[in-house]
């Protein structure tokens, strides 16, 4: 991991200002209440999450830690990095041990760097898993999520931000965590300080789950949530929070990072099953949720907004609600 630049602090009173100045349009409209919203959201496409699904879980199939499967899914996702246009691109090789044997597996990143003049030195992070488990072709969990981090990928590649925007596929997340616990603890603390918001994708397109909930490690809101809920108001619906571990925000949860996991629940049938394939995928879904991850982070890294102080006030004030999990 690499250092950034001393970080300018912030006023809360120019937070507060963008939010008197940023009415939200109502949930129920279904619409956007912003013109910023659309620069992201309409250039996102719901066939490219879909093609990147089909790769993924068809034509690579099981993608198990320390497999074939998984090897080609690096080299995959490192082409389609360095095909949007991404410099940075950085494969980082971990081992665990897993059921008495080591197992070698990767996380892979691609760094949107931002403008040189207009940079706050703070950085977000997006990530989803690239594994699946050993015997299925993990098509939802978590093929959706992966190919919806490609394509928000894609249309940050050149789109101007003044806050850097990691997007990581971690791998061996089946196994216990391990791709995002491994990156987690390589953060310095001058990269953990600066990370102001962590979103993760995982199970994003299944036809047969329910609705999409927010989930924190503690069952708490933070300012990812915050992100999230407003950005759901404007480009879909209001989105609820829970509390849930079990999946990559974890390990930045516990480093003190505002984290959420973004899934829809309760979960299909076809869960952790050879079922897992490309038929019980809603493009619909795909695109809702790239949607709001997209909108969502456009909020804080857009160059014409001050930097977002770490977890103290929402972006935007909307009164969204806690769910009970349901799983």
């Amino acid at each position: 991991m690499v250092c950034m630049k001393n970080i300018k602090s912030t006023s809360l009173f120019f937070i507060l200002l963008m939010i008197v100045a940023s009415p939200i349009l109502a949930a129920s409209s279904g619409g956007s209440g912003h013109a910023f919203d659309n620069k992201i959201i309409k250039r996102i496409s719901a066939e490219n999450i879909y093609q990147h699904v089909a790769y993924l879980s068809e034509e690579i199939g099981p993608r198990g830690a320390g497999t074939e499967g998984e090897l080609a899914t690096v080299e995959y996702l490192v082409d389609q990095f360095e095909s949007f246009g991404y410099e940075d691109v950085n494969v980082y090789e971990f081992t665990f041990t897993y059921r008495g044997s080591d197992v070698t597996a990767y996380n892979v990143e691609a760094v949107k760097k931002p403008m040189k003049n207009h940079n706050t030195g703070q950085q977000i992070i997006i990530g989803s898993h690239h594994d699946s488990v050993p015997h299925g072709p993990g098509a939802n969990d978590d093929a959706s999520g992966t190919g919806a981090l490609l394509e928000l990928a894609r249309v940050y590649a050149n789109t101007p931000t003044d806050t850097t925007i990691k997007f990581v596929a971690f791998g061996a997340e089946e196994y216990g965590l391990w791709g995002s616990r491994k990156y987690a603890e390589a953060m310095t603390a001058d990269e953990i300080e600066r990370t102001v918001a962590m979103f993760q994708l995982d199970m994003v397109g299944s036809a047969d789950a329910g609705d999409l909930v927010m989930f924190t490690a503690d069952g708490k809101k933070n300012a990812v949530t915050d992100l999230g809920a407003a950005a759901g108001s404007r480009v879909s619906e209001l989105i609820p929070y829970s509390e849930l571990g079990r999946s990559d925000h974890v390990p930045f949860h516990n480093l003190g990072i505002p984290a959420a996991l973004f899934i829809h629940t309760p979960l299909e049938p076809w869960y952790h099953t050879e079922d897992d394939v490309l038929a019980h995928i809603s493009k619909e879904k795909l695109k809702d949720v790239a949607n709001i991850i997209g909108a969502a982070t456009f909020q804080i890294a857009r160059k014409d907004t001050p930097a977002l102080e770490r977890s103290r006030v929402a972006p935007v004030p909307v009164d969204y609600y806690y769910e009970e999990p349901e799983l």
